[in-house]
């Protein structure tokens, strides 16, 4: 099992983005997260820190820990200069980014920023063409294309990535269209909180897509862990209002003291899930909920 963090990113406070980062280094954890939102979902007239220039800062950071997006929306930039900007971050991390796509569905921020909000089916059309495309580009081919809105003619990635064949691409998906193109192009299934619950469906369509292609599965999951009894019911206090979008966090988080939360970890692991990418509540005792977190990965690989 691998263990995420989700860091700070609707703030305007950019220590806070470092200090998750530098947190989520030394207490261990494998990877850091930002989000592609230009305006934050909860309150669209608050603060969201955009999401590339943030991770390319992060990468020069950091040393350790994988860097990627939840998840990069296709439609704010051509697959082309998407394929270039992730080769040049692979470069400056050092073959750390993992690359998360996803159709696009937040449509205050299409319309505020001047791009069409497409239909379902549309978006769903041009993520594929979008995903073979940029494969192809990030695998060293010149790339010649034309199909569903996505036009290339000759177009290089030089450099190419660092990783190879490509970084690893990560598809959140949740639908039956997207889940199979996930399970045809993709390294990785990032899903969503809401469908938690009932994750072996869309996992078995994606694996069904796969054909026999080994294809990871990763989870969007509040983590509310403490080291002491204490220090647990207080991240569950802070969590069972702030991460309440995610879902009944006692029904799908991760949650209670190190012990009681490294069982439902082995739960999820016995589900398929491979990687944790956890949102952490967000108040001053952050920092200490952070260490829990990592602790707790410690302990899982103790144990292992």
């Amino acid at each position: 099992m691998e263990f995420g963090l989700v860091l700070t990113q609707f703030t305007d406070r950019w220590d806070h983005v470092v200090a998750d980062a530098r947190l989520a280094e030394e207490a261990g954890l494998d990877s850091v997260w930002l989000v592609d939102h230009l305006l934050s979902v909860r309150d669209p007239q608050g603060p969201v820190l955009e999401a590339w220039t943030a991770l390319a800062a992060v990468a020069a950071l950091t040393e350790r820990v994988r860097l990627g997006h939840l998840v990069n929306c296709v439609s704010f930039r051509n697959p082309g200069l998407l394929a270039k900007m992730a080769a040049t971050l692979d470069h400056i991390s050092g073959g750390r980014l993992d690359l998360g796509l996803g159709a696009g569905w937040y449509e205050a921020e299409y319309r505020a920023f001047g791009w069409d909000f497409p239909s379902a089916a549309d978006r769903r059309r041009y993520f594929e063409a979008y995903l073979e495309a940029l494969v192809r580009l990030l695998s060293g081919e010149e790339v010649s294309y034309d199909r569903n809105g996505v036009h290339l003619e000759a177009a290089v990635i030089n450099p190419p990535p660092l990783q190879r064949p490509h970084p690893p691409i990560v598809v959140g998906a949740a639908r039956p269209h997207m889940l199979a193109i996930t399970g045809r192009l993709a390294d990785e299934w990032n899903c969503p909180a809401g469908l938690l619950p009932h994750l072996e469906e869309p996992q078995a369509a994606v694996r069904r897509s796969a054909g026999g292609r080994e294809v990871r599965t990763s989870i969007q999951v509040p983590v509310a862990v403490g080291r002491t009894p204490e220090e647990a019911a207080a991240a569950h206090s802070v969590a069972a209002t702030h991460l309440a979008w995610m879902g009944d966090i006692d029904e799908v988080g991760i949650v209670g003291t190190l012990d009681a939360a490294s069982e439902r970890v082995e739960a999820y692991r016995r589900r398929g899930v491979s990687r944790l990418l956890a949102s952490v509540p967000g108040t001053r005792m952050r920092p200490e909920f952070i260490a829990a977190y990592g602790q707790l990965a410690r302990q899982i690989r103790q144990m292992r």
